[in-house]
This record gives C-alpha cells, sequence and structure tokens, in this order.
C-alpha cells in the first residue's frame, strides 16, 4: 500500500466517523481539481477526486492537518 493509498484510508475513515457523529455534512459539490490549502495549490489525483467525494486537499497537505489535530487533541 503506497503512502496516498493510506492517507486516502485514514481521510476516508475520518470523515466517515465525523458524519455518523453528525459534525461534517454530507458533500454536495464536486471534489477540487487543486488542492485548496492556500499554501499549496497542487493539482489533486484523479483517482483521490473519486475515491473520496468532496475532497479539497492534496493528499500532503491533508496529513499536515490531521497531523496538527492530532497535536491538538494531546
Amino acid at each position: 500500500m503506497t503512502p496516498e493509498d493510506r492517507a486516502q484510508e485514514i481521510e476516508l475513515a475520518e470523515y466517515e466517523r465525523n458524519q455518523a457523529k453528525g459534525i461534517l455534512p454530507v458533500p454536495n459539490g464536486p471534489s477540487a481539481k487543486y488542492c485548496t490549502d492556500a499554501s499549496c495549490g497542487d493539482e489533486i489525483p484523479e483517482s483521490r477526486r473519486k475515491a473520496i467525494p468532496g475532497v479539497l486537499f492534496c493528499v500532503d497537505c491533508q496529513q499536515r492537518r490531521e497531523h496538527t489535530q492530532l497535536l491538538r487533541m494531546k
């Protein structure tokens, strides 16, 4: 399994947990073609956009966001 695949798995699992808790709305728009992180803007691969509906961040930016969230939880 590639790091990208693992990141997608983690993101999807987190999304589903949050959605079940009512934290996140169901995405109602298309996935972003380019990462929406202000410091990035890299293209999000089509496979990622298809795997995660409404995805807004590239793998690297999503991993940074998750890492930051984990640090805040400690």
